[in-house]
């Protein structure tokens, strides 16, 4: 059995949309994380080494999501998962990206959620 560690409401205002006037604001993503892992080491030691840190899962998302323009959050989910195996001793990791339409006001919010494997990125 793996271990699991959850990152919740992890909020960035980002560019994003498929209409080209939704590209020229900042709009309000929400992302969810859920990683497979083994922190037993870690947990035996009580030291933060080869764990999912989630002060730094948060500054590698910033940093990933804030300097880009998406079109889709489908996009966003995918990168996230890629930085997130890449960068902690994750097996895999389910993504969940959700964003508030700015072009549909009577819908409250979108998301979409994608599993991804260590396996899924040939550059690991």
């Amino acid at each position: 059995m793996n271990d699991r560690v959850h990152g919740n409401g992890f909020s960035y205002d980002v560019r994003i949309g498929f209409h080209e006037y939704e590209r020229h604001i900042r709009q309000r993503i929400v992302i969810d994380f859920e990683a497979e892992t083994d922190w037993r080491e870690a947990a035996r030691a009580d030291r933060a080494k080869d764990i999912v840190d989630y002060y730094e899962a948060n500054l590698k998302i910033a940093k990933l999501i804030e300097e880009k323009e998406y079109r889709l959050i489908e996009a966003v989910a995918e990168e996230v998962a890629h930085v997130l195996i890449r960068e902690f001793p994750i097996s895999r990791v389910r993504v969940k990206v959700t964003k508030a339409p700015f072009d549909m006001p009577n819908v409250g919010n979108v998301a979409v959620e994608c599993w991804r494997s260590r396996e899924d990125f040939g550059d690991l």
